[in-house]
């Protein structure tokens, strides 16, 4: 079993390929890769049987990898950070581990990744493990940490009426008409919130369906959305968005 480990952290790496072989003496680590750019490279000549996979790299964040090529290989994420679950149980994660990697939750992800190759059963494991998943509460973001005045606070994610990308800077507005920055990308943020809750409109504009008063249509095939706390701008539904808003919209 060749397996391939990503990691920037020369001890972090180093300490994952010992504890990989002690937990199965089988594997083969072929090669221990520290960013997005060299691993996307290695893939395409590549194909090993299992990533052990770092979330935050030298060069960026390893989903970026799933952006530029397609990638079917099972993956193990290792990370100190765990925000990013929901994101990666979008692709084909086995396992989600924090550090410090603890053994014994090595060897059960191990187990997991050999019950994902038998072919009876990889389909229906990768479904449980995502369902059970997103089940729990962790599954989405409950609040935020922002920096407020020379201090932090936390919002509530019930407290976002929407949030905005502009000047190069995303924002959350809160129902009581609060700005304040956070440092996610819109992208990260749809994966972070509940679906159900909060949609991307537009390039610009994340929205809470609690935000929103009024809809009617705008012309170019788009909709104008009034949302409380008013916006200082048109808050429009693009025509990219249109389907996923009306069918959001209409559950």
């Amino acid at each position: 079993m060749n397996v391939l480990i990503v990691e920037d952290e020369i001890v972090a790496a180093s300490r994952l390929k010992k504890l990989v072989k002690a937990c199965s003496p089988e594997i083969e680590v072929i090669e221990v890769l520290n960013t997005i750019l060299d691993t996307s490279n290695y893939l395409l000549k590549n194909n090993p049987d299992l990533i052990f996979l770092d979330i935050q790299l030298s060069d960026g964040i390893c989903f970026e990898l799933f952006e530029k090529q397609e990638i079917d290989i099972p993956i193990i994420f290792t990370t100190a950070y765990d925000h990013y679950m929901q994101q990666a149980f979008k692709v084909n994660s086995v396992d989600y581990l924090l550090k410090p990697v603890r053994p014994e939750e090595l060897k059960n992800s191990i187990e997991k990744f050999k019950k994902y190759k038998q072919p009876q059963t990889d389909t229906k494991l990768l479904n449980d493990l995502f369902a059970q998943f997103v089940k729990e509460k962790n599954a989405y973001k409950c609040r935020f940490m922002v920096r407020s005045g020379r201090g932090f606070i936390s919002v509530d994610v019930r407290d976002i009426a929407y949030i905005i990308a502009q000047n190069k800077l995303n924002y959350i507005i809160t129902k009581m008409g609060k700005r304040y920055v956070i440092d996610y990308t819109l992208d990260q943020l749809q994966r972070l919130l509940d679906p159900k809750e909060f949609l991307k409109i537009n390039r610009n504009y994340i929205i809470s369906n609690s935000s929103i008063v009024k809809i009617e249509p705008y012309f170019n095939n788009r909709m104008l959305v009034e949302v409380d706390p008013p916006a200082n701008e048109d808050v429009l539904v693009s025509r990219n968005y249109l389907k996923n808003f009306k069918a959001w919209m209409d559950r």
